[in-house]
């Protein structure tokens, strides 16, 4: 199922003109039904595969593989599809690099984007899987992530590669076909899974050509669930299908091979699902935070009709304060009158005795007056009352130290990352791991990462007073990340500061950094930070 064309030999990788002159193998008849099929498939690339930022982004892991066989005269270029799965090694059918397995035949890799094309040596070949490695040396190709978990039957998935009659039909030359240009992207279904005495196999409806063996077949969120194989053939009555090696085939195969592909379960959340169920949680957020507020109100209601019967009580009390400080003055100064009374008629004991209880009651009315409740009583009276119990949580604990973040699935979009606890260092002046500065935005820090050799931008955000820390991750085309780069290379690479301006750079450069990336990123990771183990 892979294409090939006569040509002269290396010369045809190195971009030396020539017509390119297929190879039929089941007849004139099929050739044309399957170069019609493949006309349309170039024209009608379906929304999903337009649209899927996530199928965007693992094409630029999609490669053509040219393998040259034969003496420098008459030698004959086939083609097919390979996908990075590490930055320097090709997985492709072995069948499309059978030639330079057995002969003396040359293997060229053309990316799918750059100027750059790289020689490439089978370094891994089982006939019998239909499976092969290609080693590309120093060169570097983003590379694509393996989904290891079960597709279900009727499950959106894309076949990425190069069909050869697209290039045909665009009557496209050799310079042309070793120039690095996006691959050909085709949406289908799976239709089950099929095994026979050889391998494990993806069976789907994605419509692919000669061109496409050893592409990559891939889920809505990029994952490689398949390497594209062979057709079925409906002899013009019944429906194509499409046969692709299953990752259960792959993940061995490379093991075995020694390539640490990476491989991830995390089941496919769609961009419009993941939007569905962000929308749903923000609004339980919102209604959460709504109710909260709602009986916020209600008890501060409560408490201020409170309030106003406690004030009620101590003005009732102080008017009895007064009446009995007034009553007790009363009968002190009568007391006292007594007391003269008795003096004068010489009644100097009595005298005595009124005197001192005249004197008591006086005293006992000032107390009496001056004890009477005040108005400023009334919040203590109602603390009283209303006992405040203390709780201790996480968030109300400083965020500074060790910490160890866990994944929150229910707000994770998880395509390509593993899934494994972070250990976050945080210093209140947005110092992380002792060694890189954050930069603060309203209440949050953050940090945007732009490799030099990865076309993925990340950012990393976190917000101490939760306590929760999000990594975003977009998945970048090559002039994007040139832009990025530019921008990162006008700011010092800043490590932990203590200067309020050299914070306020890295701020800065995070603001320039986030006008370039797209809207959604590719995956987001929500983490809940807790206080980890002190050191």
């Amino acid at each position: 199922m892979h294409g090939s064309a006569r040509s002269n030999g290396r010369a045809a990788f190195g971009l030396r003109s020539m017509s390119i002159h297929i190879v039929s193998f089941d007849g004139v008849v099929f050739m044309i039904r399957r170069w019609f099929g493949l006309l349309l498939l170039c024209v009608a690339i379906p929304a999903l595969a337009q649209d899927n930022r996530d199928i965007d982004a693992v094409s630029r892991s999609v490669v053509r593989v040219v393998v040259v066989s034969g003496g420098e005269e008459g030698s004959e270029v086939g083609m097919g599809s390979g996908v990075a799965v590490t930055p320097n090694q090709i997985l492709t059918n072995a069948h499309v690099v059978e030639s330079a397995v057995k002969g003396d035949g040359f293997v060229g890799i053309v990316p799918s984007e750059g100027t750059r094309r790289y020689e490439g040596k089978v370094v891994a070949y089982r006939a019998d899987l239909d499976l092969a490695v290609v080693d590309i040396g120093t060169g570097r190709i983003p590379p694509a992530t393996l989904y290891s978990g079960i597709m279900p039957d009727g499950a959106s998935v894309a076949a990425i590669g190069y069909p050869y009659g697209v290039d045909r039909a665009l009557a496209g030359s050799m310079d042309t076909v070793v120039t690095p240009q996006s691959p050909v992207k085709s949406l289908g279904h799976v239709a089950g899974r099929r095994s026979n005495a050889r391998f494990d196999t993806v069976l789907h409806d994605a419509a692919i050509g000669r061109g496409n063996s050893g592409g990559p077949l891939v889920d809505a969120c990029g994952r490689v669930v398949g390497i594209n194989s062979f057709l079925s053939l409906s002899e013009g009555i019944d429906s194509t299908f499409a046969f692709a090696i299953s990752v259960r085939e792959l993940a061995p195969f490379l093991q075995k091979a020694g390539v640490a592909a990476a491989l991830v379960a995390t089941p496919c959340l769609s961009e419009s699902e993941a939007g569905a169920r962000d929308a749903a949680l923000t609004k339980s957020d919102e209604d959460a935070a709504a109710l909260e507020a709602r009986r916020g109100a209600a008890d501060a209601a409560k408490a201020a009709q409170e309030k106003l019967t406690i004030r009620d009580q101590i003005s009732g009390e102080r008017e009895n304060g007064m009446a009995i400080a007034a009553v007790l003055l009363v009968f002190g100064a009568l007391a006292l009158a007594g007391a003269g009374v008795s003096q004068m008629e010489k009644h100097n004991r009595l005298a005595i005795i009124a005197a001192i209880i005249g004197v008591a009651l006086i005293l006992a009315s000032v107390i009496v007056f001056l004890g009477r409740p005040k108005f400023s009583d009334v919040e203590d009276r109602y603390a009283t009352n209303h006992p405040v119990v203390i709780k201790v949580a996480d968030t109300a604990v400083s965020a500074a130290g060790q910490n160890i973040c866990t994944l929150v699935p229910d707000r994770s979009r998880v395509t390509v990352s593993k899934t494994d606890d972070v250990p976050l260092d945080w210093q209140d002046n947005g110092c992380v791991n002792g060694k890189t500065q954050y930069g603060a935005n309203a209440g949050t820090w953050s940090r945007a990462f732009v490799p030099n050799t990865e076309p993925t931008i990340t950012v990393q955000t976190f917000d101490p007073a939760k306590r929760r820390y999000i990594v975003e991750r977009y998945l970048m085309a090559a002039d994007a990340m040139d832009a990025a780069r530019a921008i990162r290379a006008r700011y010092p690479a800043n490590g932990c500061e203590t200067d309020p301006a050299a914070r306020q750079s890295v701020s800065d450069m995070q603001t320039a950094i986030r006008q370039t990336l797209p809207t959604t990123p590719n995956e987001r990771l929500v983490f809940d930070c807790r206080a980890g183990p002190k050191p």
